[in-house]
């Protein structure tokens, strides 16, 4: 497919993007999912260019709308194309002609020439005078006042690495194969890997691979599941008989780890509001080979059969919903989506649920409590919101369910806190309180 076309399919792309409020992943995958006719060669080409736009999005509007008045997707994509790749107005003309002609046809001035000079001249001012501001990095401006005081003088190495791709990260069940005999398997091949840094079971994968079809995922020997993500698991410490909640389910990836970590030998039951998800983690315990696992569907109002569960839960762990700031590197959306109001809703959500699901742990459990936020308002004013209103929970230090050397530099004020810039994983936050009485 030429340029033109391809440029025109990002920027409707970016619009469907832009307008949906589905994660951009999930609008990008339904874009190509209705468009079979492109190929490989071209979904890539698509894909590099609105993942950049994403990731620069809040900037490259600004300038926009600097320059002209507005940020329609053409706009905001020319403007890409100027400042990422150093294209000058002649080169765009050349580039993509159909394109830019469709538009002008269609009653619009775009002088291109004029639209470069602006373009550069925006970018130079704030790149020479505004170093210190968010917008460079394209993030809100109120971006470091929700980070904590402990990483708030690192806000531009924690923007800049938030900007960065991440890799692709595999939970290898030990359970069924070493790690090092599956990073064997990769490697043969042709495929590069990594151990990951602080989990014992991770592998970082050098490149993006389509895993559906790869045995050792169809038997269950791996699952996609980022480093920080896995530390989790550790934090529960699952045990052989243990009765186990894992709050906030999803499509049970930390129910599986919890299963795997306790070698099946735990009863685990996972909670989700949502059928689909649930459905999804039924698929995938079959998949892993895991039967302790029972799913239960909750709603906002009623624990249904997981009633049944009030003060006898040995272990509760609540990954709470949250504003995915941890995550952005995967899902650079978030950044324009983020405002105040919906960290605070998140917020006092996290707070509701932290109450209702610590009554299904017993006297003498332990209750943990995880996002993937490195915002210190659905973090540590949390924890420390619920124990101040739940006196028969005391904190505990993270260090002690996280006992190693490797585990020191992830443990902050007795919390587990991970940073994109400081551990290249995603950021997380996790903390263990015990119920006393």
């Amino acid at each position: 497919m030429n340029p033109s076309s391809l440029a025109g399919h990002t920027v409707e792309l970016l619009d469907r993007v832009v307008r949906s409020t589905l994660p951009s992943d999930r609008v990008i995958q339904d874009f190509f999912r209705e468009r079979r006719y492109l190929g490989s060669h071209d979904r890539r080409w698509i894909s590099d260019k609105i993942y950049d736009i994403i990731r620069n999005f809040l900037l490259l509007r600004t300038i926009s709308e600097k320059c002209v008045g507005q940020a329609s997707p053409l706009y905001v994509f020319l403007a890409r194309e100027i400042i990422s790749d150093g294209t000058n107005a002649a080169q765009l003309e050349g580039a993509y002609p159909t394109l830019i002609e469709s538009y002008r046809m269609s009653g619009e001035k775009l002088d291109l020439a004029a639209w470069e000079s602006c373009v550069k001249s925006a970018w130079n001012d704030l790149a020479e005078n505004h170093r210190e501001e968010p917008l460079l990095y394209s993030f809100p401006d109120f971006f470091p006042e929700l980070l904590t005081d402990d990483v708030r003088n690192e806000v531009i190495p924690v923007m800049a690495a938030l900007n960065r791709e991440a890799r692709v990260c595999i939970r290898v069940d030990i359970n069924k194969m070493s790690r090092e005999d599956v990073a064997g398997k990769f490697i043969a091949e042709g495929n590069s890997v990594e151990a990951t840094e602080y989990s014992p079971l991770g592998l970082n994968l050098s490149k993006r691979l389509n895993l559906n079809n790869d045995a050792l995922y169809k038997t269950g020997i791996i699952e996609v599941q980022e480093e920080a993500s896995q530390l989790v698991g550790f934090l529960v410490n699952p045990r052989e008989d243990e009765t186990i909640v894992d709050a906030c389910a999803g499509a049970g990836g930390k129910s599986l780890e919890i299963a795997a970590l306790a070698a099946g030998k735990c009863k685990v039951f996972a909670l989700d509001v949502d059928d689909a998800r649930l459905r999804n983690l039924v698929t995938r315990a079959n998949r892993n080979g895991y039967t302790n696992i029972s799913p239960i569907k909750v709603t906002e109002r009623d624990l249904g059969e997981a009633g049944k569960l009030l003060g006898v839960a040995d272990k509760v762990v609540v990954d709470a919903p949250c504003s995915g700031s941890g995550t952005i590197r995967r899902n650079p959306d978030k950044k324009f989506r983020l405002t105040k109001e919906s960290v605070a809703s998140h917020a006092r959500y996290q707070k509701e649920i932290l109450e209702r699901y610590a009554r299904l742990v017993r006297v003498g459990g332990v209750l943990v409590y995880s996002t993937c936020s490195i915002f210190a308002e659905e973090n540590i004013e949390v924890v420390n919101s619920f124990l101040e209103a739940n006196g028969g929970f005391q904190r505990e230090d993270a260090a002690n369910y996280l006992p190693g050397e490797r585990f020191n530099r992830l443990i902050e004020n007795g919390f587990l806190t991970t940073y994109p810039h400081r551990h290249n994983m995603d950021g997380f936050f996790g903390a263990v309180m015990k119920r006393l009485s």
